[in-house]
């Protein structure tokens, strides 16, 4: 497995700015491991994989490469959360966390003030450079911290279809 930095600097920020803040670097620069035992599988790999830290999550989506690949990360049985994810005809990924409790609430995420009015109903297809078309780097965000406990980063937020 690669180590935090080897697995950061696989991340290519597509909007570079000038600046980070702290919040943001520490981010990067953390090695820890998931809140819970998580496990892992793509459409490349099919086999379930234990994910043993949060910089594993960049060599994850590294392995979904063609549009229409999916990822999916997701609790032991029973499962009470999962995320999964699809790369977009436009390069980027679409994102859903849900959590389960009786019925699944499955939120696609979005960027952006208006990211809750995005809909997340299954047969709408996500706009490509939309708020739901999120990059490699946005991806990596959200799922380090939904994976770490600590919920969206801030500027994201999403809609919620329920199943069941």
């Amino acid at each position: 497995m690669k180590d935090t930095y080897d697995a950061v600097g696989q991340l290519q920020l597509d909007n570079p700015r000038d600046w980070y803040s702290a919040e943001e670097l520490n981010l990067l620069l953390e090695d820890p491991e998931p809140s819970e035992e998580l496990w892992w599988n793509t459409t490349a790999t099919r086999e379930w994989e234990q994910l043993v830290s949060v910089p594993q999550i960049a060599q994850v989506l590294q392995l979904v490469t063609e549009e229409g690949h999916t990822f999916q990360i997701e609790g032991e049985e029973p499962i009470d959360k999962y995320a999964q994810g699809a790369r977009l005809a436009d390069g980027n990924f679409m994102l859903e966390l849900a959590v389960i409790d009786g019925c699944a609430y499955n939120m696609r995420i979005a960027h952006g003030p208006n990211a809750d009015q995005a809909s997340s109903h299954p047969d709408e297809d996500v706009e490509a450079y939309g708020p739901q078309s999120l990059t490699l780097a946005q991806t990596y965000e959200v799922l380090a911290g939904w994976v770490s406990g600590k919920g969206l980063p801030p500027g994201y937020g999403g809609s919620i279809h329920i199943y069941g």
